[in-house]
């Protein structure tokens, strides 16, 4: 009752003003009534006159999209000087151009503002007509003028907040960056935010050079809290108790990504599309690569076929390569590929640590069929021209695999190692974690691979029976269901 009576209704229209009537709403109904810019302020005055409020704040319909808290903000900034009319207006950007003097150049309109027909407020008793802007953002600025329009905000007020927590270092390597960005790509219906953790600043650079919105905290879990999310996408791996509780408790659902801790337990769904064996009880979890999502890259790469002899040879050790497997594969295997002619690529990531001791032994070496590439944001296209490879036991094993290229894994760490993807018969020659003896191990899995043609091509076989262009629907299919249930 006490909101009603503080509503007052102006329309054309005898549906709304039965609507008022309904509802113990007040109404002035007219339906000759025509608004403009030009007369509302005049006839709303007219209207209003005999009502007891001070101030008046008119709310217009055109924007649906600004909401309960920009009327409030509004109402507050309108407080600051309520002898002037506060407008609703918007930052207009439209890269006019001027030709003059046989000439067309830019025009600065930096400094533009077009009125939205969002709201006015103003005193009662207006003694001059002095107004002041209230800027609206672009994305609640949109005023409905025909369906389109209409479209465009049923589109936005349908959307719901998904929030990204990921992490990326050069210990921990970039792949849960790229995976989050890939899924995050595919969720076009909806608001997405990443948050990540301020220690991870190759993580913060890599997704603002993507141009999602992405905040840097020391307080992750304050800060999603406070974004009020619907969901949030955990790509952290292990994650506490404390933390996911925090999160149901806000009534915000939970996907994790590669979590075997202890707050797994308490998501809506667990992804551990690493682990093929599952090592967790409960029905919220979902094991094995059926759950492996590529990158968009992928979805247009072309699988090899079997050639005869190998051309070329792919390294490449995920972002950060922590223990230089690079430079220490590089060396074991340049005597073998210098013997047959190989080439040799060299993919490094963008945390790669050693690039100083690398460039010294490429510089030195005699041998230079290698080309080298840093930050590489096509591999599928190296991988086309690749047809072996060497790599890290992470995500790129399943690339790998789907792009049909047999290839020798080592590990950077037991956690790691637990994969058990890459094996012999899934076309992949493993050699667990790295070790004191992981040289000689590299040479004589490399010149297997070269000399064995039946060998390689057993592997081949092994591995052509996979491929995950699929995947990533299904993951995103659903973690939509969850979030619309």
């Amino acid at each position: 009752k006490e909101i009603t009576d503080n509503i007052f209704i102006i329309t054309d229209s005898e549906e709304i003003s039965l609507i008022a009537q309904r509802n113990s709403i007040g109404f002035y109904r007219d339906a000759k009534l025509k608004l403009s810019s030009k007369n509302i302020l005049d006839i709303t005055l007219s209207v209003v006159e005999d009502i007891a409020s001070r101030y008046i704040l008119l709310y217009r319909a055109n924007t649906p999209l600004v909401d309960s808290s920009i009327l409030l903000d509004s109402y507050r900034e309108f407080l600051k000087n309520p002898t002037q009319i506060l407008t609703s207006v918007k930052k207009i950007s439209r890269n006019l151009l001027e030709y003059r003097g046989g000439n067309l150049s830019g025009v600065d309109d930096s400094g533009y503002l077009q009125e939205l027909k969002a709201f006015y407020i103003f005193k009662k008793d207006l003694n001059s007509r002095i107004f002041r802007p209230f800027i609206i953002d672009d994305e609640k600025s949109i005023e409905i003028k025909n369906y389109q329009d209409w479209w465009v905000c049923e589109k936005i007020l349908q959307r719901r907040r998904i929030v990204f927590n990921v992490i990326g270092s050069i210990e921990i390597g970039m792949g849960h960056i790229y995976h989050s960005l890939a899924l995050a790509h595919e969720i076009t219906d909806h608001e997405v935010i990443f948050v990540c953790d301020e220690k991870y600043e190759m993580a913060v650079e890599k997704i603002a050079s993507t141009d999602y919105r992405v905040i840097s905290t020391p307080y992750i879990v304050d800060t999603i809290l406070e974004l009020k999310p619907d969901l949030v996408i955990n790509d952290i791996l292990n994650t506490t108790e404390e933390y996911i509780k925090s999160l149901r408790e806000s009534n915000i659902k939970v996907v994790n990504f590669e979590d075997l801790g202890d707050g797994s337990k308490y998501a809506n769904l667990v992804f551990n599309e690493l682990y093929d064996t599952p090592q967790l009880e409960g029905d919220n979890y979902l094991w094995g690569h059926r759950y492996l999502a590529l990158r968009d890259e992928f979805d247009s790469a072309t699988p090899h076929t079997f050639k005869e002899r190998v051309d070329a040879v792919l390294i490449t050790f995920g972002g950060a390569d922590q223990n230089n497997l690079t430079l220490i594969t590089l060396k074991a295997i340049v005597p073998i590929c210098r013997l047959y002619n190989i080439k040799i690529y060299i993919v490094c990531g963008s945390g790669y640590a050693f690039k100083d001791k690398l460039q010294s032994y490429l510089e030195e070496l005699n041998y230079k069929n290698i080309e080298l590439t840093y930050n590489v944001g096509v591999i599928s296209e190296i991988m086309e021209r690749s047809e072996v490879a060497i790599s890290s036991n992470g995500r790129t094993v399943y690339e790998l695999a789907d792009m049909n290229i047999p290839s020798i894994i080592v590990s950077h760490h037991e956690r790691e190692a637990s994969h058990s993807f890459a094996s012999l018969d899934k076309g992949f020659i493993n050699l667990g974690v790295v070790d004191r003896d992981i040289s000689t191990k590299l040479k004589r899995g490399f010149l297997k691979l070269v000399k064995d043609r039946d060998y390689r091509e057993l592997l081949f076989l092994n591995i052509k029976k996979y491929s995950f262009r699929d995947n990533k629907q299904i993951v995103v299919d659903r973690i939509l269901k969850l979030l619309n249930n």
